[in-house]
């Protein structure tokens, strides 16, 4: 593969900065909730209210950036969003800290439309798959990276909230000085739920699950692992390794979807997502870190690549011209599920102990696999050769959408001012 030319190379930097930042305090709010002693419900409240905030912003932020701008727009976003961050420090209250997640997540969702818009403006066509692999690899890798960061200090003090204040902050320096191309389109029409649901009934509820599976995974992993007895240290290498299971496993799973019915894989895969989870359980019964942390690969593998194969399943059965809104609706029914999944899973845990959170994972994972088996049944497979090559897709926003190469090169929608 050629090299990455300097004007994507600022943008990812910044993408990195800011994964760090937003992956650090994820977990880390988790643990300092922990310390506080908030309890298992309420702890489920905080880490679904980041999701609410993304999703109402994913679906307003786009206008706030074409009326100011996106470096404006980039500017305003992430300085809010630093400050916010040592805001959870001074402010140590449940009710002030769910709105704070409210108003990150918002935050982080015109973050991340912005730099998409901005790697869409800068990409060549024949750049365009490329640049939205390195994409996802870099968004997965400096998520994983943040995880063992939390061990740096203690969670109960002021320094890793300056730290992620810190990461965020640093985010504007790339982009800011970036010379990349005109920013890109930031408007996107979405399909509506009946017409997603025409198109593929197991995606679209695919789609729902694994966002709540996925949230309640990274929101109630960390708060279950403290629980149980392991230090912050064990907990970061236990959420980097499900990181990193996702990294690995990716393109093994991707290049099954092509060769195989994608629903199967689908099928399989939240199966083993199923036995994983309660794998999960009975190592944590144990307190036993290394099958933790063995078991948490095996988990992240299974689940976090599934969105893009619910995508490609989509991307099979409508023309190109429709892949941007149809998959910008994905991300809000994925949006939806991930603020839905750590309330659900806090309720649970609050029931039956750290436990819960396995438990409920594997319950809805069963759910799907189920539903999917009737459809299997009920519905023709695509035939190969209509079937269109996997692509790594993040499940972030509608605005990364061109860079796919089975799709249009822009989105619908008025170009930003700069």
């Amino acid at each position: 593969m050629p090299s990455i030319p300097f004007r994507y190379l600022s943008l990812l930097v910044s993408v990195a900065f800011l994964v760090i930042g937003n992956g650090l305090q994820q977990t880390l709010i988790g643990l300092r909730a922990g310390v506080e002693g908030y309890s298992d419900e309420i702890i489920g409240v905080m880490m679904s209210a980041y999701f609410v905030g993304f999703v109402l912003a994913s679906i307003h932020a786009p206008r706030v950036i074409q009326a100011v701008g996106h470096i404006r727009a980039f500017a305003a976003f992430a300085s809010a969003t630093s400050a916010f961050a040592l805001c959870f420090a001074i402010f140590v209250s449940p009710p002030v800290w769910i709105v704070l997640r409210v108003l990150q997540g918002a935050c982080w969702a015109g973050l991340i439309i912005v730099v998409e818009s901005w790697l869409n403006a800068s990409a060549e066509r024949g750049w365009r798959g490329r640049v939205l692999a390195i994409y996802s690899i870099v968004m997965y890798a400096a998520w994983a990276v943040s995880q063992p960061m939390v061990a740096l200090a203690p969670v109960s003090g002021f320094v890793l909230f300056a730290l992620v204040s810190i990461c965020l902050s640093l985010a504007l320096v790339p982009i800011t000085l970036s010379r990349a191309g005109d920013p890109g389109v930031v408007l996107a029409t979405r399909v509506g739920l009946a017409r997603l649901f025409a198109i593929s009934p197991t995606a679209l509820a695919g789609a729902f699950i694994l966002g709540a599976a996925v949230a309640a995974f990274f929101g109630m992993a960390p708060v279950v692992s403290q629980q149980v007895g392991f230090t912050d240290a064990q907990t970061g290498v236990i959420v980097s390794a499900a990181l990193f299971g996702a990294l690995v496993l990716q393109w093994p799973l991707g290049w099954l979807s092509d060769k195989v019915d994608r629903r199967m894989v689908l099928l399989a895969s939240s199966v083993a997502g199923v036995v994983a989870a309660l794998l999960f359980a009975a190592a944590l019964a144990q307190s036993n870190h290394l099958p933790v942390v063995a078991v948490a690969f095996l988990l992240g593998g299974a689940l976090l690549p599934l969105y893009s194969v619910c995508l490609a399943e989509v991307n099979d059965r409508i023309g190109e011209e429709e892949l941007i809104a149809a998959a910008s609706g994905f991300v809000l029914v994925y949006g939806v599920g991930s603020a839905t999944g750590p309330f659900v899973a806090g309720l649970v845990m609050g029931w039956a102990g750290p436990s819960g959170l396995s438990w409920f994972i594997a319950a809805i994972l069963g759910l799907f696999a189920a539903y999917g088996s009737l459809r299997i049944r009920r519905r023709a497979k695509t035939i190969a050769a209509e079937k269109q090559s996997y692509v790594a897709t993040p499940s972030t926003s509608h605005a990364a959408l061109p860079l796919h190469r089975h799709g249009p090169d822009r989105a619908t929608g008025e170009a930003a001012p700069r």
